[in-house]
């Protein structure tokens, strides 16, 4: 099988996708070839990662015991359709997947090179949320226009789709009709841990902490101006990559208002993302649109509670004692649901804490990862 996307392990500043798709290959390398495709550099870097070898093929371990697999690492200058075709041509690959919608070079060329090649290559696109109604809120005109490109060109219709979630299925066939099918198969999370750690909690003291990507999308803002709001002795930690500064500038000025409530801490490798959050209260994250949220399982499954948008999987969180869902139209109720956690005392936080390690547990105990991704390849 051959995949592309434009970052890929070890990068990791690109957020969930990679790690879905890290997850997908360790999953899958028992009864796969993988092969990737991707660029030499984590985002918003110009510098290739350490170790490999660009413009050629690298063998590469995910994890200490996972099979190999074999990873091109391509400058930025390197792929074009001819280049895209000869690496086709030189994998023969039963399955070609296409790892989200809006790339040129992960995305478009290898569809176009794909029309010259014999049919029996199953090809399947993930969007990976891409299609959500708040994803495409964000430069809405011109991701109006490339889809409508995209119907017209009639180049999506000869894939089969991977949805990873019955949500993102009904996305995909309203804005593709035309299609060789759609799967859905979930997103693979890291294992829970197999018991969590407690934390002390006293009522009115909150830590809070933010792991994400920052740009308008993640509502860091609003989080900000919520928690100026709050009185008592709550604290945020922000982790993630800057990917639009001009957002990120206005979050720093209202940050310097707020005498040390909030600090910004830069960014965390995946491997120690469960054992960073084991440090603080909750995990929050004001997102517009999780097509998973990779960051937010691993916080459940660490047994912290998340307060999050609705436009996640993870709906009805108080009712399941794992966190809360918050309005994001509502400044009064954002605060509200973080005063609940902040007030809770050590045994009422800790039923929280069980809560979303059961939840946890019982999604990754229920998924029928095998099964599911070999109907869909």
């Amino acid at each position: 099988m051959l995949i592309f996307y434009d970052w890929f392990y070890p990068g990791f500043k690109a957020g969930g996708p990679i790690q879905s798709l890290t997850n997908l290959a360790v999953a899958l390398t028992p009864d796969f070839d993988i092969y990737v495709i991707t660029g030499a550099c984590d985002l918003n870097s110009e510098t290739p990662y350490d170790n490999i070898n660009v413009n050629s093929w690298n063998t590469v371990q995910l994890n200490e015991n996972a099979v190999p697999i074999t990873v091109f690492y391509a400058s930025k200058k390197t792929l074009n359709k001819q280049k895209v075709g000869s690496l086709i041509r030189e994998v023969s690959p039963s399955v070609v997947y296409l790892n989200g919608i809006f790339s040129y070079r992960y995305f478009m060329l290898p569809l176009l090179a794909l029309k010259a090649f014999k049919s029996d290559i199953k090809v399947v696109v993930c969007p990976r949320g891409m299609l959500k109604k708040g994803a495409l809120s964000g430069k809405a005109f011109k991701k109006k226009i490339y889809i409508s490109y995209l119907r017209f060109s009639r180049l999506p219709n000869r894939v089969h789709w991977h949805a990873t979630s019955a949500a993102e299925l009904v996305d995909i066939t309203s804005h593709f009709p035309i299609n060789q099918g759609v799967s859905v198969a979930d997103n693979i999370p890291k294992k829970p841990v197999a018991q969590f750690l407690p934390i002390f909690k006293v009522a009115g003291e909150l830590r809070l902490v933010y792991l994400s990507l920052i740009n308008e999308h993640k509502k860091l803002l609003l989080l900000l101006q919520a928690i100026n709001e709050i009185d008592d002795k709550i604290s945020l930690d922000i982790y993630g990559p800057v990917v639009d500064f001009a957002y990120w500038q206005k979050c720093e000025e209202l940050i310097k208002q707020m005498t040390g409530k909030v600090q910004y801490k830069g960014v965390v490798e995946p491997a120690k993302v469960q054992r960073l959050i084991e440090n603080y209260h909750a995990f929050i994250l004001f997102t517009k649109g999780e097509n998973f949220g990779h960051a937010l399982f691993e916080s459940l499954s660490v047994g912290r509670p998340v307060i999050t948008s609705h436009f996640t999987p993870w709906q009805s969180l108080y009712e399941k004692h794992a966190g809360a869902n918050v309005d994001l139209n509502s400044t009064d109720d954002c605060i509200d649901k973080m005063t609940v956690f902040l007030k809770m005392t050590q045994e009422e936080y800790n039923i929280f804490c069980s809560g979303a390690h059961v939840l946890a547990k019982n999604y990754y105990n229920n998924l029928e990862t095998g099964q599911r991704y070999k109907q869909l390849f």
